[in-house]
């Protein structure tokens, strides 16, 4: 039995002030939330049991989790870590746990992820970018073996040139190599231990792969999403409605203004002195008039401008 930990306890710092009121995994992209394109890529792996963690808002998590079926882990009074967290479940996983950050959206290979793994190891998807040293370099050898993880393993061994993505794998005996008690990070941990042990294997993802994790971010992943240039695990068109210059629009969207490729979400208000492109606006939100590019409209109809 294998179990997917989907990681949302985040204070989403970066994505001020979009995250003020709510938590960043229930950000929409193209009106859904972060979370739900999580559960959609790890269950389309077959991987049913789910838990999510929560800790900044988690009302609003648990909220989600109990429509969704899956086992919810609340961290207070203090917020556990990567490891932390993934510690604390130790005793209701199965034999194996897949992770994802609940703000990346990718369509890494779950299945060929967990069969890399060695046993009672652990593996990470790991991306090739021209950014990878700035990111974090995270490199395997020949044999996908990873030997090194930025300055906490280093080594020189390894093909240059790759980061981490945020997606990874353990065996639960590998989670057990966590302290048991506290604030962890997996890597520091872990991953630590593991990697000069020859026990961390790893898959090379070449697919769609998006950090959400600023508001720049957040605003290019809606228009990447919204124009088919990333592949999602859930259809955004089976949710919303293509209005005539392909905008992305809701349920009960009342569009009197003027849009050209922007989100509308569920039961938001356009009015006709409005003027949006490449903009997004949240579930039910009245836009205010005049001229918005390339803007966040949120929570009452605040405008955030992206540069």
């Amino acid at each position: 039995m294998h179990t997917a930990f989907l990681l949302a306890a985040g204070f989403g710092t970066r994505l001020r002030p979009l995250t003020l009121a709510r938590p960043k995994p229930l950000l929409p992209v193209c009106g859904i939330p972060m979370l739900d394109f999580a559960l959609a890529h790890v269950r389309e792996h077959g991987h049913e049991r789910v838990m999510v963690n929560a800790h900044y808002l988690w009302e609003q998590v648990a909220s989600w989790a109990d429509r969704h079926g899956v086992t919810l882990q609340v961290e207070l009074p203090v917020v556990l870590g990567t490891g932390g967290g993934l510690r604390a479940a130790h005793g209701q996983l199965g034999e194996s746990v897949v992770i994802v950050n609940a703000d990346i959206l990718s369509d890494v290979d779950l299945s060929a992820l967990v069969a890399s793994m060695p046993a009672d190891g652990a593996a990470m998807a790991l991306r090739a970018s021209a950014e990878a040293e700035s990111i974090g370099p995270v490199e395997a050898d020949e044999s996908g073996t990873v030997v090194r993880i930025t300055s906490v393993v280093p080594s020189t061994l390894g093909v240059k040139g790759t980061h981490f993505t945020g997606v990874h794998a353990m065996a639960k005996d590998a989670v057990g190599r966590i302290p048991d008690a506290g604030e962890h990070c997996v890597i520091r941990t872990a991953y630590a231990e593991l990697v000069p042990e020859q026990g961390v294997g790893s898959v090379v993802h070449d697919g769609a792969w998006v950090d959400v994790g600023t508001p720049q971010a957040y605003l290019k992943a809606n228009l990447a999403v919204l124009a088919g240039e990333v592949s999602t695990p859930i259809d955004p068109w089976t949710r919303g409605d293509r209005s005539p210059d392909g905008s992305w629009v809701g349920t009960g969207a009342r569009v009197d203004g003027r849009v050209q490729h922007s989100v509308l979400g569920d039961g938001c208000v356009v009015p006709s002195g409005a003027d949006l492109t490449e903009c997004v606006v949240w579930d039910g939100v009245t836009v205010p008039e005049g001229v918005h590019r390339r803007c966040v409209i949120y929570d009452d109809g605040k405008v955030l401008a992206i540069d």
